[in-house]
């Protein structure tokens, strides 16, 4: 043993004492996770901050909502389960964060219907139920269904994780640019590239 140490007895005679080798690498051991410890932490204190995920068009095809859907295709839902393995998770783990924000944008094409009832039904919408029913007359509201119904589906991925993390959906509407400036989209800007749904990380504390 490498680190074993000799001792002299009463003879002269030198022996090895095994204990000192392995008391020399418990306390190696223990230096490496109070170091780690002490990286984390000081993670943390700096506030590093996650990285900002963006679900789009221009990105993947699979991430495209038909014209004035909040629905998820079966391609949208493959494409999302890939970016929840390669990125979302590892995003998660790598920085603590216990909370996602997801915000749906869109474009400045104004919304045909007339009637909404978004404030008489939402109260009844859960992360864990679905979305049905519900009717809305503006892209604020269209962005926001958008963004619960992803968020919908994470939260089911993250349960199966067993992942305490939550899920707040926003939405921004046409109001923000891909730089996150406010920059109001034309009403009649039929840009893909505005059609988005981002996904931001933070801590509840």
């Amino acid at each position: 043993m490498a680190n074993a140490r000799r001792t002299r007895g009463k003879d002269g005679d030198s022996s090895i004492n095994p204990w000192l080798g392995y008391t020399d690498v418990l306390s190696s051991m223990l230096l490496i996770v109070v170091l780690a410890m002490g990286l984390v932490t000081l993670a943390k204190a700096l506030n590093e901050k996650p990285p900002l995920i963006s679900l789009t068009e221009t990105d993947s095809e699979a991430f495209k909502f038909d014209t004035g859907s909040y629905g998820l295709s079966q391609g949208f839902l493959n494409a999302l389960d890939e970016r929840y393995t390669n990125d979302i998770k590892p995003t998660i783990e790598a920085f603590d964060v216990d909370v996602i924000e997801v915000i749906g944008h869109t474009d400045g094409q104004p919304n045909p219907r007339v009637a909404s009832n978004l404030d008489r039904r939402l109260q009844t919408v859960t992360l864990q139920g679905g979305l049905t029913g519900l009717q809305y007359s503006s892209n604020a509201e269209l962005g926001l269904l958008r963004a619960i119904a992803v968020g919908m589906y994470l939260q089911s991925r993250l349960e199966k994780d067993q992942l305490p993390v939550g899920i707040r959906p926003y939405s921004a509407a046409s109001l923000l640019d891909l730089q996150g400036n406010f920059n109001p989209a034309p009403a009649v800007s039929d840009d893909r590239t505005r059609r988005r749904i981002d996904l931001r990380f933070t801590r509840s504390n």
